[in-house]
């Protein structure tokens, strides 16, 4: 089932059965086109045009995200029944705006099962995370499996661990410093 252009589904492109992973990636696809500096928009749209663009992308973002107020929207577009529960919230929505999640940080210690959990509650695959951050998905998987055996030395474990933070939305400096204190006391 597609969703008509006007609704928030089809300003990002995607349908009403869409995951969390596949908004947040249609998010940043569509986000991306109507940048400043966006190519494919820059001789086709002007900045006013570009900018009102940008803020339907935002709006249908920061609904979507949300679980509860996607469910809300949902019931007005007639999809779901009042009825049906809401999914439970998996993280919370970001600032008006911003299209980004707030920075979290996690209590003391940070351990690897802790950081799996995160980053799928925001609904980010380890691939996701390898590309943006140029870590090898090998090592993000040891680091959540906290592999002490096979994690690299701890300056480079602590700048893996401070790209994985930075791409879920986790602050980078904090988490790799308890993740990587305590996996090195460990060792």
């Amino acid at each position: 089932m597609s969703a008509p252009a006007e609704t928030h589904y089809g300003v990002l492109g995607i349908g009403p059965r869409a995951t969390p992973e596949q908004i947040e990636r249609a998010y940043r696809h569509a986000a991306g086109l109507y940048d400043a500096d966006a190519l494919a928009t820059y001789s086709l749209l002007d900045t006013e045009e570009r900018e009102q663009a940008r803020e339907r992308v935002e709006a249908a973002y920061g609904v979507l995200r949300d679980p509860s107020r996607r469910h809300h929207y949902d019931v007005a577009l007639g999809l779901v029944s009042e009825a049906s529960s809401p999914p439970l919230a998996a993280a919370p929505p970001p600032p008006p705006g911003t299209g980004r999640a707030p920075v979290v940080v996690l209590p003391d210690p940070v351990t690897g099962p802790d950081l799996k959990r995160f980053r799928e509650s925001r609904g980010i695959s380890l691939r996701e995370i390898a590309t943006a951050s140029k870590v090898g998905i090998r090592y993000l998987e040891y680091i959540e499996a906290e592999r002490k055996d096979v994690l690299p030395a701890p300056v480079y474990l602590r700048g893996f661990v401070q790209e994985y933070a930075r791409v879920v939305g986790l602050d980078p400096r904090p988490t790799a410093e308890s993740y990587v204190a305590r996996v090195v006391s460990a060792r």
